[in-house]
C-alpha cells in the first residue's frame, strides 16, 4: 500500500479531539446509504411493474401478428405451417374478431368478440378463473373477461346474447342480428380493458356468423425479445403483400411511458446522492483544515501535490464505497424481504396486482454504483485541489 492510501486511511481513523470530523464521516457514509438505498428500491419497483405489465400484456395478446394488406387471410393453414417451421415459433393460429354488443340480464356493454380454436389457445388455461378452454369447442359457448362478468352478473353456465350490428340485411337495410350463447369460461388477464371488453369465441361458431376468412395469423415465442427477427423472416417467406407487427410496435406508447417515468424518478433519486455527496465535500475541507500542518510536512519532505490531492481522492473515495455498499446490500435486502414475504400488499381492484413487485437488475445496480462513484470522485476534486495548494512555508511559520 502507498503513502498515500495509508495517510487517507488513517485521516478516517479521528482522534479524540478531532471527534467532529469524525460524526461528519459517518453523516456522510450515511447519507450515501440512504440515497443509494432508495433509488434501488424505487428503480426495483417501477422494474418490477414493468415486467408484471409485459407478463400481463403478453398472456393473452399475441407476440407476433400477422395480416394480408388487401383483405382477409383465405388460405390460413398454409401460412400457419409456414410460421411454425421458423424457429422460435412455438404457437401460429388464425383469429377473427369483429366488435359487437353483449347484453346479460339487463345489463349490455360494447365488446370485442374474437374467434379463435380452442386447440389453438391451450397456453391461457392458467388465466382461466372458472370453466375450461375445453368448453370453447362446444357450440355455442364463449369466454368472458372477468369484470365483464363482474358487469353482467354472469358465471359460467349463464345465457348471454351477442349482438352483431352487421349481421343481416333486409329491405330496409343491415340490421343487427343476435345470437344466444353460454358462458363456458371466465379469465382474468389482470389488464381492465381486455378483462372488461374482450369475448373468445369458436372459430367455427364466428364463421358461423359473418362468414369464411380469417383476420390474422397470432404468434407466440418461445424468446419474446427476438419478436423483431421473426417477424422479418416471416415476412421474407410469405411475401411483402402480407405485413407483421411485434408486441413491442402494438404497446410502444405504453412502454415508452415506462421508460420515461423510471429515468425521471432515476434523476430525480440522483439529487438525493448528489446532496448527500455535498457532505463528503464538507468533512473532506474540515479534514483539510485540520490537517494543514501535516500536509505541510509532507511536502516539505518533498510529497508532490498529485500525492496530496490522492490522499483526500482515497479517503473521499472510501466514504463513497462504503455507503454505496452499504445501500446496495440494504436495498437488495428490502426487496428480497418483499419478493419472498410479500409484506406490502395493494388494493387488487385498483392495481390488479396483489403485491408490491421488485425486480432488482443487475444492470439498474451497476448504473446507481457508477454513477454513485462518479458524484463521489467529483466532490473529492475540489478538497483535494485546496489541500494540495497548501503552501508548506506559511504553513509552517504560524502553525
Amino acid at each position: 500500500m502507498d503513502y498515500e492510501t495509508t495517510i487517507g486511511l488513517r485521516y478516517l481513523r479521528s482522534k479524540r479531539k478531532d471527534a467532529f470530523i469524525s460524526l461528519t464521516t459517518w453523516i456522510s457514509v450515511l447519507g450515501i446509504a440512504i440515497g443509494v438505498m432508495a433509488l434501488i428500491l424505487v428503480i426495483a419497483v417501477m422494474t418490477g411493474f414493468q415486467d408484471e405489465i409485459k407478463e400481463r400484456i403478453l398472456g393473452i395478446n399475441p407476440h407476433i401478428l400477422i395480416m394480408d394488406l388487401d383483405k382477409d387471410i383465405k388460405d390460413p393453414d398454409s401460412i400457419v405451417n409456414q410460421l411454425k417451421d421458423i424457429k422460435d415459433v412455438t404457437h401460429a393460429y388464425p383469429f377473427v374478431t369483429f366488435q359487437a354488443m353483449i347484453q346479460g340480464g339487463n345489463q349490455m356493454t360494447g365488446a370485442m368478440v374474437k374467434g379463435v380454436n380452442g386447440k389453438d389457445i391451450g397456453f391461457l388455461e392458467k388465466l382461466l378463473r372458472d370453466g375450461s378452454i375445453g368448453n370453447l369447442e362446444k357450440k355455442g359457448n364463449v369466454l368472458i373477461g372477468k369484470e365483464m362478468a363482474k358487469h353482467l352478473g354472469l358465471i359460467s353456465g349463464d345465457p348471454l346474447s351477442i349482438i352483431i350490428p352487421f349481421g343481416g340485411i333486409s329491405p330496409m337495410g343491415v340490421i343487427p342480428e343476435t345470437v344466444r350463447v353460454k358462458v363456458g369460461g371466465i379469465f382474468e388477464t389482470g389488464m381492465y380493458e381486455i378483462d372488461n371488453t374482450m369475448v373468445i369465441m369458436s372459430l367455427k361458431d364466428v364463421e358461423g356468423l359473418i362468414g369464411p376468412g380469417v383476420t390474422g395469423i397470432e404468434v407466440k415465442l418461445k424468446d419474446v425479445y427476438r419478436a423483431e427477427e421473426v417477424r422479418r423472416e416471416a415476412i421474407r417467406r410469405l411475401g411483402h403483400r402480407y405485413f407483421g407487427r411485434t408486441w413491442i410496435e402494438m404497446n410502444r406508447n405504453l412502454f415508452s411511458a415506462l421508460k420515461l417515468e423510471k429515468i425521471a424518478m432515476f434523476i430525480i433519486l440522483a439529487l438525493v446522492i448528489l446532496v448527500a455527496s455535498f457532505n463528503i465535500v464538507s468533512s473532506l475541507v474540515m479534514t483539510v483544515k485540520e490537517k494543514k500542518k501535516d500536509i505541510a510536512i509532507l511536502k516539505a519532505m518533498g510529497a508532490k501535490k498529485r500525492g496530496i490531492m490522492k490522499i483526500f481522492i482515497v479517503e473521499g473515495l472510501v466514504i463513497g464505497v462504503t455507503g454505496a455498499s452499504i445501500g446496495s446490500f440494504g436495498g437488495y435486502l428490502l426487496c428480497e424481504i418483499q419478493r419472498r414475504f410479500q409484506i406490502i400488499s395493494l388494493a387488487q381492484d385498483v392495481y390488479y396486482i396483489t403485491n408490491l413487485p421488485m425486480k432488482v437488475s443487475l444492470l439498474d445496480v451497476i448504473l446507481i454504483a457508477s454513477t454513485t462513484l462518479l458524484l463521489t470522485i467529483l466532490s473529492t476534486l475540489y478538497p483535494s485541489f485546496k489541500a494540495a495548494n497548501i503552501d508548506p512555508v506559511e504553513t509552517l511559520r504560524y502553525e
